[in-house]
C-alpha cells in the first residue's frame, strides 16, 4: 500500500468526497477558516490511525488508553499509527524534533540498544563477541573431515626474536602463513598467525577442538582464528570489536542513539543536522579584484 484512501468522508462538515494521500512524503492540507482542515487531519485521519492502533492492544490495556471515536467515513484504507502534534508554543532546542516533541525517541533509544545488530563500519561484517562454544557451532557446519587449523594473532612489536624465543619455550613451533612454517623460519613481518593445533574436523572431537580454541582465546588475549582450506579464515573476538579490522567498539547504550548526547552525537554536526561553514565563493564573489579594490567582501561592510 503506497497510499492513505480514504472514501465518502462526512466527519463534521466535510461533504462525502472520496480522497487519497501518498504515504512516505510531506502532504499539506490548506484551505480557508471553516472548510474541514482539523476535521480532516485530525478528526479523521490521527483518530482512525490512533483507535486502529489502540486495537491492537489486549482489553486490559486499552483501558488505560486515550479511546478515540470512529469518524464518520465509509472506509479508510492502508492507514499507518498516527500522531498528532498540538498547534502551540512548546519549548524548542536546536535539536528538536518531532521524534522528540513526541518523546518518541526516548522509546527508539531504549528500543536499540537491545535489538541493533552493530556492524563494522569498515568491514560491515556483524560485530559481536564471540566464543569457544560458539566458534564450535560455525564448525559444525562444516563438512566432516574438513582439515582446520586453530591459531591466535600475535603482534610482533619490532621483537621478533624475543616472540620467537618466548614460543618455543612455551611449545609453539608453528606459524600459519597461507601454510605451516616453523616458528626458526618465520618471517619477521606485523603479525604471527601461531599455530595451537591442527586436526581433520570430528565432530565426536567436541572435547579436544574446545580445548584448542579456549587455549587459543587465552594466549590471543580473547582473539583466535581458524584457518580454513583454500585460504578462507574466520575470525573470532571475545570482546567487541572486529577481528578483521581490529576496530574496538563500545556497548550499545541509550545515549549512543541520541543526538542531545555526546556520546551518540556525530561527531561533525553535533547532533545538530546541519554543518555551519565558510563559503569562499561569497566571500570572494569577485577573484579578480585585489584587496584593496574590495576582494573580500565581509571587509567591505556590504550586507547582503
Amino acid at each position: 500500500m503506497k497510499a492513505i484512501r480514504l472514501y465518502k468522508v462526512r466527519q463534521n462538515n466535510l461533504k462525502g468526497f472520496d480522497l487519497e494521500i501518498p504515504l512516505g512524503s510531506l502532504t499539506v492540507i490548506t484551505g480557508v477558516s471553516g472548510a474541514g482542515k482539523s476535521s480532516l487531519a485530525f478528526d479523521t485521519l490521527y483518530a482512525e490511525g490512533q483507535r486502529r492502533y489502540v486495537e491492537t492492544f489486549s482489553p486490559y490495556a486499552r483501558q488505560f488508553m486515550e479511546r478515540m471515536d470512529r469518524p464518520r467515513v465509509e472506509r479508510i484504507e492502508g492507514i499507518p499509527p498516527a500522531i498528532a502534534i498540538e498547534q502551540g508554543d512548546p519549548v524548542k532546542t536546536s535539536r528538536s524534533t518531532v521524534g522528540t516533541m513526541t518523546e518518541i525517541t526516548d522509546y527508539v533509544k531504549l528500543l536499540f540498544p537491545r535489538l541493533a545488530q552493530l556492524y563494522c563500519r569498515r568491514c560491515g561484517r556483524p560485530v559481536r563477541k564471540e566464543s569457544p562454544e560458539r566458534a564450535f557451532e560455525e564448525l559444525s557446519k562444516l563438512r566432516e573431515g574438513t582439515p582446520l587449523v586453530v591459531t591466535f594473532p600475535l603482534p610482533l612489536e619490532e621483537k621478533v626474536e624475543e616472540r620467537r624465543r618466548e614460543l618455543l619455550q612455551r611449545g609453539f613451533y608453528r606459524v600459519w602463513m597461507g601454510g605451516l612454517i616453523p616458528v626458526e623460519e618465520a618471517p619477521a613481518t606485523e603479525e604471527w598467525d601461531v599455530v595451537v593445533d591442527r586436526f581433520l574436523l570430528r565432530k565426536g572431537d567436541r572435547k579436544r577442538i574446545l580445548d584448542s580454541l579456549e587455549m587459543a582465546s587465552r594466549e590471543g588475549r580473547g582473539r583466535f582464528d581458524l584457518q580454513l582450506p583454500g585460504g578462507e579464515t574466520l575470525r573470532f573476538s571475545e570482546g567487541l570489536d572486529c577481528p578483521y579490522c581490529g576496530i574496538r567498539y563500545r556497548e550499545p547504550t541509550p545515549n549512543l542513539f541520541s543526538f542531545n548526547s555526546p556520546v551518540g552525537a556525530c561527531e561533525t554536526c553535533k547532533g545538530f543536522g546541519r554543518v555551519m561553514d565558510i563559503d569562499l565563493d561569497l566571500v570572494i564573489p569577485d577573484q579578480q579584484k585585489s584587496l584593496q579594490e574590495g576582494a573580500i567582501r565581509p571587509w567591505t561592510g556590504v550586507a547582503r
